[in-house]
């Protein structure tokens, strides 16, 4: 499993070590610019000419040294300096000063960055790294700008220039890069929109801090062995009651397609028995588009009302696992037929207008509960605007999940699960899946896994790494523009 680490951890954790062992930190220096001259290497031929970028900190002496390795591998490069070799500091200028002694042809920048030389085959971006809280301004500006208009391969040095290693908050223009080398672990910003956009290819590279030093927590960022590893097993001899039972209670006119498709994805992800709690209009449709789910009326009307709570709490109690609020309605019957329901006890998710209608009313919520909203149901859960929450949604998560004393999945391109101090993002998914319904399928989904027995917050994130290779799965298979929730739904394979 990755591990990223806040910009602020890694300084603090690089001169702990360095501090405390004796390492030179010229060498680190070194290991760091090796890596960022073997990505160039990926991109362009050994013996071709370089512009080098190079800020007048750290950043900037690693761009230096690595102007230096091309040179002594038989490249050849320009580099540009937003500060005179004489007045960097410390390690940089060291670095700075020995491109004298290579024959580097160097430029120090003042008003305005001047056209990229014509014979340039690709450019290393080491201007600022991970510290910048702030948007480019002046020369530094006018250089990104030259170099996003290059066209030409870019290799930046521990974050794009301007990209938002702390957040992924992006203040004005970046660099666009081909590849990242970012040092020791990633940084949370490389994982979070729209910095992420920044990064091109990630690579993490090995700087010679030893393993003992480091012990920030950071973000857990999910991989295939990781989601595979914490599925519960399957035996041979299993039947149909050792995989759980959901009740979804979901749906009402208009809205049944939200039901059919938890529904199927509940059933999809594993779970031995599905029964859809709902009103009149969504049981034909429920028991013609997913004939393995059963349907369960419990209101004649078009949507459930206060007088469905007696008999939903009846059919949920030896129900292993619930799905609340895909398609249901925003009515306050509504939410007087589930809030026993969403206070108690059974592991349960909670999503859609389920989470509209907790975010009006207000009330307790079980510990054993997934909420999953959207930046827009997250801020009205929060009291924040929509915007605030894409800003920070690590920091959003964390606090909602606190209030309510359960796991949050805040949904977004970079998926978010908090609860308590855990966090872990999912990186999986696609834009095919920026289309209704697809929400409704990650309910099914993590339903059908709590229903195996699989704590919320690992029911959570597993389901959003599964759901998202779903929607790839289906993006490759049909285009995405093609792709509809239902294909999502066919697509997933959990195993």
């Amino acid at each position: 499993m990755l591990h990223t680490i806040s910009p602020q951890d890694m300084r603090e954790m690089e001169g702990a070590f360095l501090s405390g062992t004796g390492y030179p930190s010229l060498l680190l220096m070194e290991h760091a610019a090796q890596a960022v001259a073997d990505a160039l290497a990926r991109h362009v031929a050994r013996e071709s000419r370089v512009l080098f970028a190079c800020g007048g900190g750290n950043n900037g002496g690693d761009g230096c040294a690595a102007a230096r390795i091309w040179m002594q591998r038989g490249g050849k490069a320009d580099v540009w300096l937003l500060a005179s070799p004489s007045k960097m500091k410390g390690d940089a200028g060291v670095n700075a000063g020995l491109l004298n002694v290579c024959g580097a042809g160097m430029t120090i920048l003042y008003g305005e960055a001047p056209p990229i030389p014509a014979d340039c085959a690709a450019i290393v971006d080491a201007l600022y790294g991970t510290g910048l809280c702030r948007a480019l301004e002046g020369v530094a500006l006018s250089a990104v700008q030259r170099i996003d208009a290059s066209g030409l391969p870019v290799s930046s040095g521990d974050d794009p220039s301007g990209g938002g290693g702390q957040s992924g908050h992006v203040q004005g223009d970046a660099v666009r890069a081909t590849e990242t080398v970012t040092f020791h672990r990633a940084k949370h910003g490389h994982m979070l929109f729209p910095g992420r956009t920044m990064m091109g290819k990630l690579t993490i590279a090995d700087i010679g801090i030893l393993p003992e030093w480091d012990g920030a927590q950071g973000i857990d960022v999910l991989e295939a062995a990781d989601a595979a590893a914490l599925l519960p097993a399957r035996t041979r001899d299993a039947h149909k009651g050792t995989f759980g039972h959901v009740l979804l209670v979901a749906g009402s006119e208009g809205m049944t397609g939200a039901a059919c498709l938890s529904a199927q994805a509940a059933l999809r992800s594993g779970a031995g028995l599905v029964t859809a709690a709902c009103c009149a209009p969504v049981r034909i449709p429920m028991q013609t588009l997913v004939p393995c789910a059963m349907a369960q009326v419990v209101c004649g009307g078009p949507a459930l009302d206060a007088g469905a709570s007696l008999p939903l709490y009846n059919l949920a109690q030896d129900k292993r696992a619930l799905a609340i609020g895909p398609g249901l309605g925003r009515s306050e019957g509504a939410w007087r037929a589930i809030a026993q329901l969403v206070a108690g006890d059974i592991p349960k998710v909670i999503d859609a207008d389920a989470l509209t209608l907790l975010a009006q009313y207000g009330g307790k919520v079980g510990g054993n509960t997934v909420l999953t909203p959207h930046p827009g149901e997250m801020a009205r859960l929060v009291g924040a605007s929509a915007a605030a929450v894409a800003d920070a949604p690590v920091e959003y998560a964390q606090q909602l999940a606190q209030e309510k004393k359960c796991c949050v999945l805040l949904k977004g391109a970079t998926t978010v699960v908090a609860r308590g101090e855990d966090v872990t993002l999912n990186l999986t998914g696609c834009d095919a899946m920026a289309t209704g319904g697809c929400g409704d399928v990650l309910t099914g989904v993590i339903a059908g896994l709590m229903a195996q027995g699989m704590p919320p917050m690992d029911a959570a994130r597993v389901g959003a790494y599964y759901h998202g290779l779903a929607g790839e799965r289906a993006a490759a298979l049909r285009g995405a523009r093609a792709v509809t929730a239902w294909d999502v739904c066919d697509a997933l394979r959990i195993e």
